[in-house]
């Protein structure tokens, strides 16, 4: 028997001496083709048997799956599957240019977790660039040529007091039925083109509520990753750049969603476990880290500490949560980094849809919404990068000055949700209909100019559609 990593790696969160390195074993060398018969999904009412009608962005909390396969086909061989296996992996690594490997031991996988394993290297040395090396076989009996490899590298984050040039990358928002290519999406190589440092998901990695493939149940969440990061430009892309994944709604249960819900079999407990599972993600899902003396990145969590808004009562709902948003502006106030940046799953500024109201550029959060805004815009050299919208903007708060740059979509076919012709008094830059991603640099002082932040919005071919260069203010 042989095993494989048809779904690739993760190096997740770098820092200037530790990384995480995600690894999975698979059943089968490759993800089975797209011509292949998705999963038939159907819910029913979870008392009466009624069937309820399938509709993308919509949960079902009293609905009960029932999953079948077209003849000849199992989980393991539906459109885009990569099924886990159980087997063995080992990761090594060395810094580039050396020749000494430091090697893990041999580890099983988890089939609880998906059949994935974790491995936490540490004592990196920061600002360098790693070789790694992951292999999979069958188990500890397996004959040398049935171990399978996947080669890669990242980029540990520079010390606190380096001088360093920083290239980074964000995107969201990426939907299996939207991507644009046969291997996955064009904005991977786009980004892989810039030789970014690391990379950076604000959320909506997937889209669980979305398509024939609505996942009412943990198999068929686990099916979502899978079909997702075993596309070549995903897996080629995440061998060689180090990640930060945040989550959203549709990536943890169903749109708009919060601590409680349910849909089908799936809870939203279970979600965030399944995406822990899936990303490497730290128990602390809000964290900060530093990248050299001139940056500074905050991800903070924006589903995990939501309060469901009742009518008639007091209270402000919150979506950050108190503890969260306490040690934001302690972290933030002690920071000394030349340039910060917030990153959030869903807007601060906006402006947003009038429909929508899940974040704090709606109404139905006004009340801590202004708090974090009159917070943040307290703090020069700051600025907000934000997923979730499907169109790029870049706008100014005008009560406190406070900028936030959308990603939008990763694709032209899922981007849209504003008019081109309407723009707000906020808006410094706003464009529809159109995918992308966006990057940032850092540049160091010279002798004759301060410590620049460059940030610009690419389309999907990598072209530049708006930059625009900050250079610090004391």
């Amino acid at each position: 028997a042989r095993v494989f990593p048809a779904t690739g790696i993760k190096i997740s969160e770098p820092s200037p001496t530790t990384a995480t390195i995600w690894t999975r074993v698979t059943r089968d060398a490759t993800r089975a083709a797209d011509d292949r018969p998705a999963p038939i999904v159907r819910v029913v009412h979870r008392e009466t048997g009624q069937e309820l009608p399938l509709r993308d962005n919509t949960a079902y909390p009293t609905g009960r799956p029932i999953v079948a396969f077209a003849p000849g086909s199992d989980l393991g061989s539906i459109r885009g599957a990569a099924l886990g296996a159980a087997g063995q992996t080992r990761v090594r690594h060395r810094a580039a240019g050396t020749n000494a490997w430091t090697t893990s031991d041999w580890r099983d996988v988890d089939p609880r977790r998906d059949f994935t394993a974790l491995f936490a290297l540490t004592g990196l040395k920061p600002g360098t660039r790693y070789d790694v090396e992951v292999a999979a076989r069958p188990s500890a009996r397996a004959q040398p040529d049935a171990i399978n490899t996947v080669a890669g590298g990242f980029v540990t984050a520079p010390a606190a007091n380096a001088t360093a040039d920083v290239t980074f990358c964000v995107m969201s928002c990426q939907k299996y039925e939207r991507s644009d290519r046969p291997d996955g999406f064009a904005l991977y190589p786009s980004m892989q083109a810039l030789r970014p440092d690391f990379f950076v998901n604000t959320g909506d990695v997937v889209y669980y509520d979305h398509g024939p493939a609505i996942a009412l149940n943990a198999d068929l969440a686990r099916y979502h990753w899978a079909r997702m990061f075993s596309y070549p430009t995903l897996r080629e892309f995440h061998q060689r750049v180090g990640s930060y994944f945040m989550k959203d709604d549709h990536d943890v249960l169903a749109n708009d969603c919060e601590p409680g819900l349910r849909s089908g079999d799936l809870t939203f407990e279970e979600g965030l476990r399944i995406f822990s599972e899936q990303t490497a993600l730290t128990d602390a899902p809000y964290r900060t880290v530093r990248w050299g003396r001139h940056l500074q990145l905050w991800m903070v969590e924006g589903r995990d500490f939501r309060t469901t808004r009742v009518k008639g009562d007091p209270t402000p709902p919150t979506i950050w949560g108190a503890p969260q948003i306490a040690w934001l502006e302690k972290s933030l106030a002690a920071s000394d980094a030349t340039f910060r940046l917030l990153i959030t799953s869903t807007p601060i500024v906006g402006p947003d849809r009038t429909q929508k109201d899940d974040n704090y550029s709606n109404r139905g959060f006004v009340v801590e919404g202004d708090r974090i805004r009159a917070m943040l815009g307290r703090h020069p050299n700051l600025a907000v990068i934000t997923g979730d919208r499907h169109w790029q903007y870049v706008s100014t708060d005008r009560a406190t000055g406070l900028e936030e740059w959308s990603v939008g979509a990763a694709s032209d076919a899922h981007a849209g949700g504003w008019n081109e012709d309407q723009p707000r008094l906020e808006h410094r830059f706003l464009r529809i209909k159109h995918g992308g991603f966006l990057s940032g640099t850092v540049t160091p002082a010279t002798a004759t100019a301060g410590a620049t932040l460059t940030l610009r919005l690419h389309d999907t071919r990598g072209i530049v559609l708006f930059e625009s260069a900050k250079p610090a203010v004391k």
